[in-house]
């Protein structure tokens, strides 16, 4: 029974990485088409969607992941 949790946990967390991945390749995509500074200020000056941040994706990634873990250790150890 113990294995099947391992697993969980480790394809919980591989599911994390690879979102933070994707995440990550797509703010570098969004640098590299950024080139100049007056580009970048106006980016910065327009309100995006809260939607599109990466800091709120990825906060979501590692709470999910982070609760799936407290639950699956804290079935393992009661």
């Amino acid at each position: 029974m113990y294995p099947i949790y391992y697993a969980i946990i480790i394809i919980v967390c591989l599911i994390a990485l690879f979102g933070t991945i994707k995440v990550a390749r797509d703010l570098v995509k969004q640098e590299k088409e950024d080139d100049s500074t007056t580009d970048e200020l106006t980016s910065l000056k327009e309100d995006r969607p809260v939607r599109d941040s990466s800091v709120r994706l990825l906060t979501m990634i590692y709470t999910i992941t982070f609760i799936i873990s407290i639950i699956l250790m804290w079935i393992f150890v009661f």
